[in-house]
């Protein structure tokens, strides 16, 4: 957190438009200085963590004649083109892994 020199009050991040820089203003006195280099505001980090979510699907799934299946993927396992797949929940509660299993060596890859 960032005080004005002048008149104690806290600085706020805004935008120095025609400079393009990040700069810290005084709401009062209209105080500003420009932000150290590279401050980071907001940060997402989007990861896919679906590794361990394979070894949780069994591998008679590719008989079960309820689930979509696709005629155009190709296993890398073994080259057959019919597969199964599905949405499933990965580790992190807000992201969806598309599932494919092979119907032929139960090969299972995310897409």
């Amino acid at each position: 957190m960032r005080f004005c020199p002048h008149d104690s009050s806290m600085l706020y991040p805004q935008e120095d438009k025609r400079n393009r820089n990040l700069q810290y203003a005084c709401r009062l006195c209209r105080y500003t200085e420009l932000a150290p280099d590279q401050p980071l505001i907001y940060r997402f980090d989007l990861k896919k963590e679906v590794g361990n979510i394979l070894h949780t699907v069994p591998s008679a799934v590719s008989d079960d004649p309820t689930l979509a299946r696709s005629q155009n993927a190709n296993c890398t396992n073994c080259g057959h083109n019919e597969a199964v797949f599905f949405m499933s929940d990965t580790t992190q509660s807000d992201s969806l892994a598309l599932i494919f299993v092979c119907c032929n060596c139960d090969h299972k890859w995310v897409n």
